[in-house]
């Protein structure tokens, strides 16, 4: 055995944020580690391991995938992290046992209640190393949120709380759609953006995602943009559609009119579609300018039907 430094199971996952269930998982599946066993069996792992696993994290923080960044190879990756700077301050060590999904949505629950922001990061980060990004998705961020609105509704946590958890959720999104959307077609953009006066846009930053998946080129534009904003970005990309969203029903009659002129004036040549729980069942008006309504649940099977057939 070589004079290298050699670390405990416990001093990597204290220094990387990943728990010794992810750790063993990547040794296992991707070939990443190459961890030393010491005379009781005992991983041991290299100074090489601890440089690879800081820049896997920082690399996963931006969007990136273990599996992908697995195909890149264990020598390139040490080639990267080694021409970088250290990356702040080491997070909280985790600790021992099998990590699960549920496991990980009570961590983020109860980090959020505490205005913990770097505990809902360091359970985000688990959880892209396990399971593919649609499965964080809906295993964790969309059952997250709905829980921490159900806190809300009991009165057990403020909006405070409810901010901080969507802030962390949504600049992990954000990251997902740049990085999807550098492997997306060269169509035409597609907009998405929510009606004015409407902040919540995490609903709509996980269909950005899920449709450049499916290689539709996301323009995301966020919450609560003006109709003349809208239209100036229509007149500059061109896009083949604009997918809105509104969660209130009182959102979209306040501003009804002026989405059926926007409607009116984009014509045949730009798409039109509005969903979210805050649409109504049908609307003739918008509908015979060209508008099309997907509903209140405003899926991802429902707007890829209408965006690529």
């Amino acid at each position: 055995m070589s004079d290298q430094k050699l670390y405990k199971m416990r001093t990597v996952t204290s220094a990387t944020g990943f728990s010794p269930a992810v750790l063993r998982a990547w040794e296992r599946r991707h070939g990443l580690l190459h961890p030393r066993r010491g005379p009781g069996g005992h991983r041991l792992f290299t100074k090489d391991d601890l440089t690879l696993l800081k820049l896997v994290r920082r690399r996963m923080r931006e969007g990136r995938s273990i599996g992908e960044l697995a195909l890149t190879g264990r020598d390139e990756l040490l080639a990267e992290a080694r021409a970088l700077t250290p990356v702040g301050t080491p997070p909280a060590s985790t600790t021992e046992g099998p990590t699960t999904m549920a496991a990980l949505q009570a961590r983020t629950i109860d980090a959020a209640l505490a205005l913990n922001g770097p505990g809902i990061e360091q359970a985000l980060d688990e959880a892209f190393a396990l399971v593919a990004p649609t499965q964080v998705i809906a295993q964790l961020i969309e059952p997250v949120t709905r829980k921490i609105g159900d806190h809300w509704a009991q009165g057990t946590c403020g909006v405070a709380h409810e901010h901080l958890l969507s802030g962390v959720f949504k600049h992990r999104l954000r990251k997902l759609v740049e990085t999807a959307s550098q492997r997306s077609t060269s169509r035409p953009p597609v907009l998405f953006a929510c009606l004015p006066d409407e902040q919540h846009d995490l609903g709509l930053l996980t269909l950005a995602y899920r449709c450049a998946q499916h290689g539709v080129q996301p323009c995301y534009l966020g919450p609560s943009l003006p109709f003349e904003d809208l239209e100036t970005a229509c007149n500059q990309v061109q896009p083949s559609a604009v997918v809105l969203s509104v969660t209130r029903r009182a959102l979209y009659d306040s501003h009804r009119s002026h989405l059926v002129d926007f409607t009116r004036r984009q014509g045949t040549g730009t798409r039109i579609l509005i969903g979210g729980q805050g649409t109504p069942l049908e609307d003739t008006g918008l509908t015979n300018q060209g508008g099309l309504l997907l509903g209140g649940e405003l899926s991802i099977e429902n707007l890829l039907s209408e965006l690529v057939g």
